[in-house]
């Protein structure tokens, strides 16, 4: 029996362009909150020096906020597939905001955990995957990877631009006007999108529960996996700028760095949304964790210079780009469209482990040793994350259930 939510995105609506309108909504306030979270690697440095202290605590702050992003995201994207998605994305509009003025308002480091650690992850969290389900209703499966794209590449438009514009305006206004600044762009981004975000209740019933998730081979396969990519995947966005500036790069080529790997990636998102329907989507996760392992590898050989560094970018977009556009179709694939935003809410708590793991880690060996070791170290976890992916993802428990 059809769900409320399948009733909305097969039976489509009356104006065409109304789907449409809530993926552009969509898009922009991903652009907002992950342009301002993969922004952080151009403010670690002046948070540090303002308060007094070294790369490691403070890369540790992005670390707490992609975990709690995550974290958020497993409890945001279930409440999104039963409640709909417009009270979830207003709240994370209030929560962003919030966040980064009181961010730019701390004057201890404890203070920046609770305002940007947490506030700003959750605020992200409740926003992405509610998101992704929002599409997934939206949309019919033919459409579905188009629009998907399409809002992903938000992610990385946002990538591209707002670690620039950041880095002009700590330039010219310092790092606590910078992030007031930006709580009044979240603030007006995202609370547009609530207005697009939909109200579908879900039936219980129809909604996976986690017990039933864990006893998935292929789902613990894939959480594995991407565990074990987290540091690999997190520490070029932390670590990019500052290994760059330390090499003699200049420092506005260095602050781009995470920028091309998010142009890179919107690129790649668009070419994936377009083609998805085309081409396995498991098989495009593998090879998009083998880009990423190989862009951990042209980081590591680089020595500083600047052409072998974009490279890297590169080839770190692409990797990113194509995962995740196509892990949301393995999901939908493996589970149905009306568990989308929660599935894919419990699949990247994964991702935040190894997130909370890498760049805390990475800043306290960079802070003892350099940067060479703690490349080689999640080099390692990458490839270790490549080969759990490559395992076949056979259904052996739930598959009965759904």
């Amino acid at each position: 029996m059809a769900s409320t939510s399948d009733l909305t995105h097969s039976g489509g609506s009356a104006d065409p362009a109304a789907p449409w309108s809530v993926a552009v909504a969509a898009f922009a306030a991903n652009f907002v909150t992950f342009g301002i979270l993969f922004s952080f690697g151009v403010f670690l440095t002046p948070i540090a020096h303002d308060l007094g202290t070294t790369t490691g605590p403070v890369a540790a702050l992005f670390s707490t906020a992609v975990c709690t992003y995550y974290a958020g995201g497993a409890i945001g994207g279930r409440i999104g597939d039963r409640f709909g998605a417009r009270l979830l994305i207003a709240a994370a509009a209030l929560a962003m905001s919030a966040g980064l003025a009181l961010t730019a308002a701390s004057d201890a480091l404890w203070q920046t955990y609770a305002a940007f650690g947490v506030l700003v992850g959750l605020a992200t969290g409740f926003c992405y995957p509610s998101m992704i389900g929002l599409i997934g209703r939206s949309f019919s499966e033919r459409r579905r990877p188009a629009a998907m794209g399409f809002l992903l590449a938000g992610v990385g438009a946002g990538t591209l631009v707002m670690p620039l514009a950041s880095h002009a305006l700590i330039s010219t206004l310092g790092w606590r006007q910078t992030y007031a600044v930006l709580a009044a762009v979240a603030l007006v981004a995202i609370g547009w999108a609530a207005t697009r975000g939909d109200r579908v209740r879900t039936s219980p019933a129809r909604l996976l529960g986690v017990s039933q998730l864990v006893r998935s081979r292929r789902f613990l396969l894939f959480f594995a996996a991407v565990v074990a990519i987290g540091p690999g995947f997190y520490a070029p966005v932390a670590f990019y700028n500052d290994y760059a500036v330390d090499r003699g790069v200049a420092p506005t080529l260095a602050a781009a760095l995470i920028g091309i790997s998010g142009a890179t990636s919107v690129v790649a998102r668009l070419a994936c949304g377009a083609l998805g329907h085309r081409a396995d989507p498991m098989w495009l996760c593998r090879a998009a964790f083998a880009a990423m392992t190989a862009a951990l590898v042209i980081w590591w050989i680089s020595d500083g210079n600047p052409a072998v560094l974009i490279a890297s970018a590169v080839a770190h977009g692409v990797g990113w780009a194509v995962w995740v556009t196509a892990t949301p179709s393995v999901l939908a694939g493996w589970y149905g469209v009306e568990n989308l935003g929660g599935v894919i809410g419990i699949h990247y708590t994964g991702l935040g482990v190894g997130a909370l793991a890498g760049p805390a880690v990475c800043g306290f060996i960079i802070d003892a040793s350099g940067f060479g070791p703690a490349i080689v170290l999640v080099t390692v976890t990458s490839l270790i994350a490549l080969g759990l992916l490559m395992l076949p993802m056979r259904e052996t428990a739930v598959a009965g259930s759904l």
